[in-house]
Order: structure tokens, then sequence, then C-alpha cells
């Protein structure tokens, strides 16, 4: 899934998001996670060199990015973001 800043402003506007540059690279971080959690059945992955228990199931990211990918915000999308900014 791609996003570009447009398309992050759309998708922050129509669910109560930041409507910032900060909180768009924030999102793209979280959105790597994302994508990674979803391409494994693993219960841990692999991030910046460290091994992660993963906070959602593989199915869970999937839906997750189907969301995103219709333009709507899943509340799971958080539960990556504390991961992706350390």
């Amino acid at each position: 899934m791609e996003l570009n800043y447009d398309k992050y402003i759309i998708l922050a506007s129509n669910n109560n998001l930041r409507c910032t540059y900060e909180a768009y690279l924030q999102y793209k971080s979280g959105l790597s996670v994302i994508q990674q959690l979803a391409s494994t059945s693993n219960s841990t992955f692999k991030h910046k060199g460290e091994t992660i228990l993963k906070p959602l199931k593989q199915q869970e990211a999937q839906k997750v990015l189907e969301r995103l990918e219709k333009g709507k915000y899943d509340k799971n999308f958080s539960k990556v973001l504390s991961i992706s900014r350390y």
C-alpha cells in the first residue's frame, strides 16, 4: 500500500487524526510495521534489529491494511505506533 501525504491528509481529516507532516511520518512508519506484521504468521518479528512479540496477529494486520486502503482508520493501528517510534 502506497500512501502519499495528500492521501494521508484526507484519511486524517475524515477520521479525526492529526493533519501534520510529523503525524504523516509517524503514520508512514507505522504502516511499514503493519505491512511487516501482515506478511507473516509468526508470533514475533524483527524491527530495527530487535525481535519483538507481534502486537497484532497476521489476520488483524491484514484487516487494518484493507480498511486503510478504503480510507478508513482502524483502531488497531495505534497498537503499532509505539513500536514504530523506538
